[in-house]
Parts: structure tokens; C-alpha cells; sequence
């Protein structure tokens, strides 16, 4: 599925980045729409990462997430087309300056991660926990990250280019040192059959991010 123009350059080295989308479906046939909770209240400022932590040229992990920059305060805002937020590279940053060269051609590829066990997707009105191969409307996702690239030169083009739950989220804001919003799901159904899948989901999700660089590219 091709990209759409969801970032593009507002100022020195600040990007107006459109992280969720309303009504797209992407290659899973899921989406984003305006009832979509993406727990703005508390994930005011995501983490934002190159590429998901994968290398440029997609061919490796890198060693840990690179950090782009940071995400504007106050700029979080929810419109017509989706939730945009501003985007302040650091110039300090390798990645940061070809993010900007590209992001004047429109060519910045945008993808949002969340949370795997407090993401949920609406089937057929039930709410269930995410799944990324299963079609449906993204009825919660916490926007902790966004991640940004360079389309082409081998970089990854995800099947769902919108929507990757990252159960390691909590470590990324650790070595970016910011610190990581404490959501309270103590009453919730289910609490302890949620963090049980959440553990399971983990694991997995680390051996599918190095499988996928391989076998996910399209």
C-alpha cells in the first residue's frame, strides 16, 4: 500500500506529523477513526524513534532505539483527518537531517506504536485485545511513539504502516530518558489473563521485529 504525505516540514527542523490517521485502512484492514482513544491525557509527548529501532536500510536492529528529537508540548491536536502533532528534530541527530531533507519532498514514511495489551480493536462492537493481522477499527490506542524514515533506500514498508504495538516501550523511554506514563488497569476484567498475554506478546513481538526485516518487506 503506498504512503500517504503524513509529515511534512512547518519550520527549522520541525515537522507537523499526521501520527493517526482517520479512516485509512491499511493492509491489515484495520483503521483508525474519530472515536479512536488514544489516551491523549496521558501520552501528551510520544517517544520519537527512527524506523522503529530497525537500522537504516532495514537490514538489523539497531542497539537501541535511535531518538530523532522530541515531541512539541501542547502540539498534540486532533482534526478533521486525524491527531497531527509538531515534531522537533535534533540537529545533533544523523538520521535527523535526511528526516528533514526528505520530509521538504514529502517523502517520510509515519508509523505510530502503542502499547500491546492496552490496545483493543472493535469487532463487530465486542472490544478485544489487538491483534495486527486481524481487520477491524482501532478502538484504543495509547500513542506512546512515533516512528519516522526515509522512504526507499531499502528501508521498511510495514504491512500496517500506522499500527505497531511495541511491548518494549517502556525500555525505549528508559534509554531516552524520559520517563514513561504510569497507567493505572488495576479493576480491569481479565487484569491478570492481560498480563499474562502481555509477557507472551512480548517475547513474540522480539522475534517477529528481526524476522520481519526479511520477510515483512513489500
Amino acid at each position: 500500500m503506498d504512503y500517504f504525505i503524513t509529515a511534512k516540514a512547518v519550520g527549522d527542523w520541525e515537522l507537523d506529523v499526521l501520527a493517526i490517521p482517520f479512516g485509512s485502512r491499511d493492509s491489515d484492514g484495520q483503521w483508525f477513526d474519530d472515536r479512536t482513544d488514544i489516551m491523549h491525557e496521558a501520552f501528551t509527548t510520544p517517544l520519537v524513534v527512527y524506523q522503529h529501532g530497525v537500522k537504516q536500510g532495514a537490514q538489523a536492529l539497531d542497539e537501541k532505539p535511535v531518538v530523532l528529537g522530541k515531541a512539541v508540548p501542547g502540539s498534540l491536536e486532533k482534526r478533521v483527518d486525524g491527531w497531527h502533532i509538531r515534531v522537533l528534530l535534533d540537529k545533533a541527530v544523523s538520521y535527523a537531517k535526511g528526516i528533514m531533507e526528505a520530509a521538504k519532498q514529502g517523502l517520510v514514511a509515519v508509523s505510530s506504536g502503542s502499547i500491546s495489551h492496552l490496545a483493543r480493536l472493535d469487532i463487530g462492537g465486542k472490544l478485544i485485545q489487538y491483534e495486527k493481522n486481524r481487520p477491524g477499527r482501532i478502538a484504543v490506542w495509547a500513542l506512546g511513539e512515533i516512528s519516522l524514515w526515509e522512504k526507499g533506500n531499502g528501508n521498511l514498508s510495514p504491512a500496517n504502516q500506522f499500527a505497531v504495538a511495541l511491548p518494549v516501550m517502556k525500555a525505549m523511554y528508559r534509554d531516552a530518558g524520559i520517563l514513561f506514563p504510569e497507567i493505572d488497569t488495576h479493576g480491569a476484567a481479565d487484569d491478570q489473563e492481560l498480563k499474562r498475554r502481555a509477557k507472551v506478546a512480548k517475547v513474540k513481538e522480539q522475534s517477529k521485529k528481526i524476522l520481519s526485516i526479511t520477510e515483512n518487506m513489500k
